[in-house]
């Protein structure tokens, strides 16, 4: 589908050509494992009979040039969000344990995992955006082949039955 990647069959799986990192655009992938790949679906075939839904998917792992640095960047802060988002979700729950009997408790420890929960995504993207990278959504986002794809009829989630 286009000349700045090719498929390879074995992996399933477009790797791109051009080797500047999407991220950062200053360094070069190194190998073609560090890139991100980005999952897209496309529906093949669906059934509806009576109460039985059911859709096959098709899909493609596009890769995103990504160089070392970028790599070793989306980890790390994607990990440093994860413990700050699990230091929320606990510091909600001991609060909660602390200052109310137990209904309240329970619904503030609740009220804490979900906090946590809903804090990792908006924590790594601020992270990584105060790096001074794109994160790996936006980088994927942005690339013409994958542009294609989505013109094409191409998802990045699959939809339920």
């Amino acid at each position: 589908m286009s000349d700045k990647h090719v498929f390879n069959e074995r992996l399933n799986r477009l790797e791109p050509v051009d080797r500047k990192c999407y991220y950062c655009a200053e360094e070069e992938c190194e190998q073609v494992d560090d890139c991100y790949f980005v999952p897209l679906f496309k529906e093949k075939d669906k059934t509806n009979i009576a109460e039985y839904n059911a859709v096959k998917y098709s899909k493609v792992l596009v890769g995103i040039p990504r160089c070392k640095k970028c790599m070793a960047l989306h980890q790390s802060l994607r990990r440093k969000a994860s413990y700050y988002a699990v230091g929320i979700a606990l510091s909600g729950s001991l609060l909660g344990i602390l200052t109310f009997e137990s209904f309240g408790a329970i619904v503030s420890v609740i009220t804490g995992m979900i906090a946590g929960a809903l804090s990792y995504k908006p924590l790594a993207n601020g992270f990584i955006d105060k790096a001074g990278i794109l994160n790996q959504e936006e980088g994927a986002h942005t690339s013409e082949t994958v542009q294609d794809f989505v013109n094409g009829g191409w998802r990045f989630t699959q939809r339920a039955a």
